[in-house]
């Protein structure tokens, strides 16, 4: 049977599914107020697989139903769409089927490739437009949280290869982070960084540095008109046969709307969150990624850049593979944290003092969070300095990063002291 296809802002309601399972649905009520319920098959379960700690009720078992939320949707499915420049060119991209600005229309446009293993579809098994009216064209239908101009997209294994959207049903497997005008070299930084991270043993997904050229039919509304190089990291929201692997951020995790990423909540929440919801040594990880970032410089760890994955059977989280790793200080040489560390944001304030109050507030022992940040100063002079990568980040960037990582090597190296 042919498919029937129905406007985005159309849809009355939308189902919730983790892969195939039914887990809820989202009603559109009038006066535009948005109502998430919870399936009672899914609820009889426990709430399992997660769909995420936010709804889990500290005794066990799923929260009662969020209230109706007028003129937006719960936080948790919020958290899924674009942001900023990237979510007006998607909403360009669906003109005359999404209003601007509207959560519901752009996740039913968009709920057929959601960040994770979450899918949201039209209640009654339909799809909504996915072509452009004047050519027939599928268009493309993924959405990726976050600002940066970064898409979805699949590479054809097919004569020539090359790269390109996936359109209609079809699924990305790789992510392409494209250059900017305002922040130069900003590909190459965050492949070094990448690297970096992978060189001092952080779990990190595959990437590669790529041409603007390789790319074939992107929309002209996805153009950044920078030229430069292109990011390419493998999804790790995706397995080797497509599957989808579900995961989601602390955004979401603790019911933060994206606009709040950067004050919501500090960093000592989600080493104490890691503690409970993973282990321990999940905790002390997050700690090793949080002293990279203050020596190289990152000031964008904000609550969106850190997930949580559910793996197998998706019942128990593990810490995500890093990402979103790079230098900021080039571009805004005042930069610091993205969140709280021991009441302080600024890199130069993060000594060892810093480092015992945010252990304390984490639950960690102070010991232990002491000599993660040590090993990781020790490991990032011992691979930053002659890792190949450099040579790719443009030398007026790399010198800043340097500078920085000379002037925090000290003041994280009071860890040693105490």
């Amino acid at each position: 049977m042919a498919k029937i296809f129905h406007a985005a802002k159309t849809i009355p309601s939308l189902e919730v599914l983790i892969n195939d399972l039914h887990v809820g649905t989202i009603v559109r009520t009038p006066g535009d107020f948005n109502a998430f319920n919870f399936d009672d098959a899914y609820r009889a379960t426990g709430g399992f697989p997660v769909l995420s700690l936010s709804f889990r009720a500290a005794a066990g078992g799923l929260r009662k139903d969020p209230k109706p939320i007028p003129s937006a949707l719960p936080a948790f499915f919020a958290n899924l769409l674009p942001e900023d420049k990237l979510r007006e060119a998607m909403e360009k991209h669906h003109a005359g089927n999404v209003r601007a600005g509207n959560d519901f229309d752009l996740l039913a446009a968009l709920g057929a490739d959601l960040p994770g293993a979450v899918r949201v579809v039209p209640n009654d098994g339909t799809t909504t437009i996915a072509e452009d009216a004047s050519g027939g064209r599928p268009k493309a239908r993924f959405s990726l949280a976050g600002v940066q101009m970064k898409l979805s997209v699949m590479k054809n294994t097919g004569k020539g290869g090359g790269l390109t959207l996936p359109l209609g049903d079809e699924q990305g497997q790789y992510i392409a982070k494209f250059p900017s005008t305002a922040f130069p070299g900003v590909s190459e930084n965050e492949y070094a960084n990448l690297a970096l991270a992978a060189a001092v043993g952080m779990e990190v997904p595959e990437r590669e540095l790529v041409e603007k050229s390789d790319f074939e039919g992107i929309p002209d509304e996805f153009d950044t008109l920078s030229d430069g190089k292109v990011l390419l990291i493998k999804r790790f929201d995706r397995g080797a046969s497509g599957q989808r692997i579900h995961i989601e951020d602390f955004a979401q995790v603790f019911g933060i709307y994206p606009s709040r990423k950067y004050e919501g909540a500090v960093y000592h929440d989600i080493a104490s969150a890691l503690g409970v919801a993973v282990s321990s040594r999940a905790a002390l990880e997050f700690v090793r990624r949080l002293a990279l970032s203050a020596i190289t410089g990152n000031g964008d760890m904000h609550l969106k850049n850190w997930s949580l994955i559910y793996r197998g059977n998706g019942y128990k989280p593990e810490l995500a593979p890093i990402y979103d790793v790079l230098s900021t200080v080039p571009y805004i040489p005042a930069d610091a944290m993205a969140l709280s560390l021991g009441g302080e944001r600024s890199f130069k304030a993060l000594n060892a003092q810093r480092w015992k109050i945010f252990a304390n507030r984490a639950r960690l022992p102070e010991p232990a969070v002491l000599k993660v940040v040590i090993e990781t100063v020790e490991r990032v002079n011992a691979y930053w300095w002659s890792l190949p990568e450099r040579a790719a980040v443009p030398e007026n960037v790399l010198q800043r990063i340097d500078a920085h990582v000379k002037l925090m090597t000290p003041i994280l190296s009071t860890c040693a002291n105490q």
